[in-house]
């Protein structure tokens, strides 16, 4: 009778097959290679199994049986050091438990054990709670910005699910829905509108190596948001088609001069669309719109959250050269002229409220005077208190 070759996989690749997520052997004919490890990988023309000696070698095969999406497979406890019966139970657990792909795809992991002459057979059996088209999906990623750039392609692109596999301790919920919230106000000619984020950390926030879910939803329907979004831009760009070649700050003005011109009624919780658009906003909408028209025309800006008043309230930060300055696009609207306009942090502070320690010092030395009369947004009148 002719034997079958078999090729034996040491534990170190079974450790890459761990976080490759999709790894299956090839199929095809096999050469034995000998290695002295806790755990092997055995494939032969009759299946495939894997040998331990140990827990560790125990706990390895069942997570590469979990990152391959074996529903079941076979281990032989050979030589084992303690109860291959015992260990088999609190590995199972502890996978479940432990190891981010099982815990986030696994729903749960049987096992039958055999005493078969001078070894144990153990037969494992796996049921998910995913499909393997939905494990295939996860992302791994070994770089945390890496992640950061997968959200605000999904948010973009306005995909509403997004798994990624990664080793940090530098992310927290609150970090993530922070992090939602500035892209969207940093860049209101992608997003429509600020999804809201569900998300969730298998097995925990704590944990090291992780998988962590993204769940991205939305008031409006995603044609309606595209085609609102192509709208806006369009309608900003013809806007600024008439701003002509003009430095950062006159550039600024134009942008908050033509806010102005368009906030003809208040709408709670609006957003750049509707400033430019219907022409109703609240503070939120103006400081978006300013931040859309300040992207197009390439000013340094930033969306500022914070309080007038002691109400909530919110306006932008512009960059002129190396200094930064306030520009509350809103208050301008309101009192048709640009008395807001390049405010210095002690200008601001007593009337506005904001987080010092987020944003950059507002202490340029440009101002502006304070206009009743209408102009046309083509130069500024400036001072400086130097």
């Amino acid at each position: 009778m002719m034997k079958h070759n078999r090729r034996i996989v040491p534990a170190v690749l079974l450790f890459a097959l761990l976080f490759s997520g999709c790894g299956k052997l090839a199929e095809g004919s096999y050469s034995v290679v000998t290695d002295h490890t806790d755990s092997q990988m055995i494939s032969t023309a009759d299946g495939t199994r894997y040998e331990v000696h140990t827990y560790s070698g125990l706990l390895t095969a069942v997570q590469t049986m979990v990152a391959a999406g074996m529903e079941s497979g076979v281990i032989r406890a050979v030589d084992y050091s303690g109860s291959a019966q015992d260990d088999i139970s609190r590995v199972c657990q502890d996978v479940t438990r432990e190891y981010p792909l099982a815990c986030y795809a696994v729903d749960y992991i049987s096992h039958t054990t055999s005493r078969i002459l001078g070894y144990y057979e153990i037969t494992v059996h796996i049921s998910y709670k995913l499909t393997q088209e939905e494990m295939s999906e996860i992302r791994a990623e070994p770089i945390l910005a890496n992640m950061y750039q997968l959200m605000e392609a999904y948010m973009v692109s306005g995909k509403p699910h997004l798994a990624v596999q990664i080793a940090t301790l530098a992310v927290t919920e609150r970090t993530l829905t922070s992090y939602v919230d500035s892209f969207y106000r940093q860049h209101p000619e992608l997003l429509y509108e600020q999804p809201s984020l569900s998300v969730a950390f298998y097995p925990e926030e704590d944990s090291v190596s992780k998988i962590i879910t993204f769940d991205f939803s939305y008031r409006t329907a995603e044609n309606e948001r595209h085609q609102r979004l192509n709208v806006m831009n369009t309608y900003a760009a013809e806007l600024l088609e008439g701003m002509g070649e003009l430095s950062a700050v006159d550039k600024a003005q134009y942008c908050c001069r033509l806010i102005a011109d368009r906030v003809k009624s208040s709408k709670r919780d609006s957003n750049a669309y509707d400033t430019l658009i219907l022409g109703q906003a609240d503070s939120e909408g103006c400081a978006m719109a300013f931040q859309l028209l300040c992207n197009l025309c390439g000013v340094t800006c930033q969306v500022v959250s914070g309080k007038l008043t002691g109400s909530a309230h919110y306006w932008n930060i512009i960059r002129i050269g190396r200094d930064y300055y306030h520009v509350d696009a809103m208050t301008c609207a309101e009192q048709g002229d640009l008395s807001r306009f390049l405010m210095s942090d002690a200008e601001m502070i007593g009337t506005y409220w904001w987080d010092v320690d987020k944003y950059p010092a507002c202490d340029g030395k440009l101002s502006m005077k304070s206009e009743s009369e209408e102009t046309e947004p083509k130069t500024l009148s400036l001072t400086s208190t130097e």
